[in-house]
């Protein structure tokens, strides 16, 4: 047996062969400066034999061609298809393949291009979800039974020994789930089949490193099929960007809440299509559907009410691509078919794009040399290049030197910290500090099945000086979640440096949502109510007047749930009364303590159709209530689960307790739903 390989000893001839090919081939590549709905299902199953192939273009080549189009390796084969595929906080790639062979990982080493088998896990991982803990151990949940029927198991790689440990399973089988990193350090796990096509998991879940235990959010159950694209949003929620149509927020805090968060401009869902973080709070979606669609669509989620809209599209239609996010804040878009049909080798994508965000415009670049559909992968390099592998039964990788790196020489980083905490100015040593144009965090890539669960975007402030950069890491980890980033250095001409990977502490973490009412602590911004939170409400169709506002008020009687409350859209986690001729009005009502005077509050309103909020009596908030704030009152427009950011008068506020109260308009008598969530965030001085 080869130490260095783990591979037979009588295999080492074919091995050198096949590293003196794939060091050639590198050394080329580098520069010389609920129900499921039909568009959800698939058949997963053992390969067949291939289907015939359109061939690719002849590669382009030249320095100056390679400036504006980028250059392609020669294509080098590998053991196995890189299904699976993971830049570890090493700088290696750890990569892991499909059906029978799900369990034999690999490390590619880019610097010494040498691939190293490493100790299975003792269980298929294919179809898991991933992504990365704040210790930089790789957390896999669920797994590959038989097609459509997943395993409850989880586990976690650790880099530094290149071995798995068990942790404690799941509620249940996943197959196809998503895993997310939490601002918490914790990681969510969503979706996933248990137990046949169309049997989703329901129950998402949180795991907490500090315990070792599974948190259940039990408010949140929903029945949503493979890999979601969910993305943790600047508020710390995780946002879900299709493959569906209806986007969603998920609060993760307590029992757990969904929000809708409103449609795609696409018509359709977007199944194999591609989301990414190219800035803050900012995603871009692009392709997927069958059949495929060239569309591709932005939103801010920092927006006071988050909404899609359109830009350019690609120049073709594509769907099993993969989108991957740059180190000047560009998305690169590789791989893909035009052709309708779950996986159409007939109609092959074989040029890459890439998207500007500053233009929202696209450029044509290089073609690759093998079709990359379904089972590619794409993750970006310490070196700023991209690693393209995989396909089904596809061993043949290639890597791709963006543009820039043809545009003169490179940006060098001397020095860096290999920690810093959210909101620390730190130092980059650097002899080219004053061509410094951009100074970005990526964090490191875990991608499968066309979405990249781990990479987000994140772009520092900075300000040179005589032989380094004062960069400002992050100011909380809802902006970059706890674990590890390649650090780059962008120049004047675009040009990226060779990354630094730097580790990105927890900072201080919001508080655990507590029985109410609970005192936010004073001198910071605390939590006063979750989305998931409960509230009393009355949904009967009676006019209480105006005697609901009051501290006094009795609402006993009232029943309670948490939020998301309402009827009509699927999410919610308390279901209202929904009368033949719709009520005009709901009211809620909730007590909050404060243990001092306010100093700031921020509120934001989940509502569909109107809205007004209280303050112990106070009104603070109004929307589409131009009607008037009479309960046989209608909104006087229509709003599709609007949510609401503003920061509201303090006055109203008392130190010990307060009534938060809400009226909650239908547009009309056939409204066909009606939504309400809320978050408050409240600081107070130091008594």
């Amino acid at each position: 047996m080869n130490t260095t390989t783990g591979m037979p000893s009588g295999r080492l001839a074919g091995r050198a062969l096949f590293q003196l090919l794939l060091a050639a081939a590198v050394g080329l590549a580098l520069p010389r400066c609920t129900a499921v709905p039909p568009e959800w299902e698939l058949q997963e199953s053992p390969p067949e034999p291939a289907q015939p192939e359109r061939s690719a273009p002849e590669p382009q080549a030249g320095h100056l061609v390679a400036a504006t189009s980028g250059q392609w390796s020669p294509v080098v084969p590998w053991p196995q298809s890189a299904v699976h595929t993971h830049l570890l906080p090493t700088g290696k790639v750890l990569f892991t393949s499909e059906f029978a062979v799900g369990d034999e990982p690999r490390i590619w080493d880019p610097s010494t291009n040498l691939i190293t088998a490493v100790p299975g896990v003792d269980y298929n991982p294919f179809c898991a979800g991933h992504a990365f803990l704040a210790d930089g151990k790789l957390l896999v949940a669920g797994g590959h039974a038989t097609s459509h029927v997943g395993l409850s198991y989880a586990s976690t790689f650790d880099p530094a020994t290149s071995t798995w440990a068990r942790i404690p399973p799941m509620n249940g089988p996943r197959w196809y789930p998503t895993m997310t990193a939490l601002p918490t350090g914790e990681a969510l796990v969503l979706a996933g089949e248990t137990s046949g096509a169309g049997n989703n998991n329901p129950l998402p879940q949180v795991w907490q490193p500090a315990t070792k235990t599974w948190r259940d959010l039990v408010a949140a159950q929903m029945s949503i099929p493979y890999y979601p694209r969910t993305i943790v949003s600047p508020d710390g929620r995780v946002f879900m960007a299709g493959p569906a149509r209806l986007t969603r927020f998920l609060d993760t805090t307590g029992k757990g809440a969904w929000m809708s968060a409103g449609n795609m401009v696409n018509g359709s869902s977007r199944t194999y299509g591609s989301a990414v973080l190219y800035d803050e709070g900012k995603i871009l979606i692009v392709g997927g559907g069958d059949p495929p669609t060239a569309a591709a669509e932005v939103i801010d989620l920092k927006a006071p009410s988050p909404r899609w809209r359109s830009v350019a599209p690609m120049s073709v239609a594509r769907r099993q691509l993969n989108a991957t996010v740059l180190p000047d804040g560009k998305v690169l878009v590789t791989g893909g078919s035009s052709g309708s049909g779950f996986d159409n080798h007939a109609t092959p994508v074989f040029q890459a794009e890439m998207w500007d965000p500053a233009t929202e415009t696209w450029t044509t670049l290089a073609s690759a040399s093998v079709y990359r559909g379904y089972h590619s992968t794409a993750l970006l390099l310490p070196d700023a290049r991209v690693l393209i592998a995989g396909g089904r039964g596809e061993v043949r990788q290639q890597i791709f030197s963006p543009p820039y790196l043809f545009r003169g020489p490179r940006p060098a980083i001397a020095a860096a910290p290999a920690h810093v905490d959210p909101g620390q100015t730190f130092l980059v040593g650097t002899p080219d500090a004053a061509d410094v144009a951009q100074v970005t965090f990526i964090r490191l890539g875990s991608v499968t099945h066309s979405f990249n669960q781990n990479q987000r975007f994140v772009r520092l402030a900075f300000s040179p000086a005589s032989g380094e950069v004062n960069a400002i890491a992050p100011a909380n980890n809802a902006l970059a979640p706890p674990g590890h980033y390649l650090l780059f250095l962008v120049n004047r001409s675009g040009v990226p440096s060779v990354a630094r990977i730097v580790h990105l502490g927890l900072g201080t973490a919001p508080p655990a949502p507590g029985p109410d009412p609970t005192p936010p602590p004073p001198g910071v911004p605390a939590r006063a109510i979750a989305f998931g939170d409960v509230w009393k409400y009355d949904d009967r169709g009676v006019d209480n007047g105006t005697a609901w506002l009051a501290a006094g008020f009795n609402d006993s009687a009232w029943k309670q749930g948490p939020g998301q409350l309402g009827y009509g859209d699927g999410d919610e986690s308390t279901v209202l009364f929904k009368a033949t001729t719709r009520q005009p009005s709901v009211y809620f009502r909730k007590k909050i303590a404060v243990n001092a005077k306010v100093t700031a509050a921020n509120l934001q309103v989940l509502y569909d159709d109107g809205a007004a909020v209280w303050i112990n009596g106070t009104l603070v908030f109004s929307k589409n209530m131009g009607r008037g704030l009479e309960f046989a009152r209608y909104a006087s427009a229509s709003a599709e689960n609007e949510l609401t950011r503003l920061d509201i008068p303090v006055a109203p506020f008392v130190a010990g307790e307060n009534i938060v109260a809400v009226m909650v308009k239908q547009v009309g008598p056939t409204s066909p739903d009606l939504s309400f969530a809320l978050q408050l965030d409240v600081t107070t001085a130091a008594r």
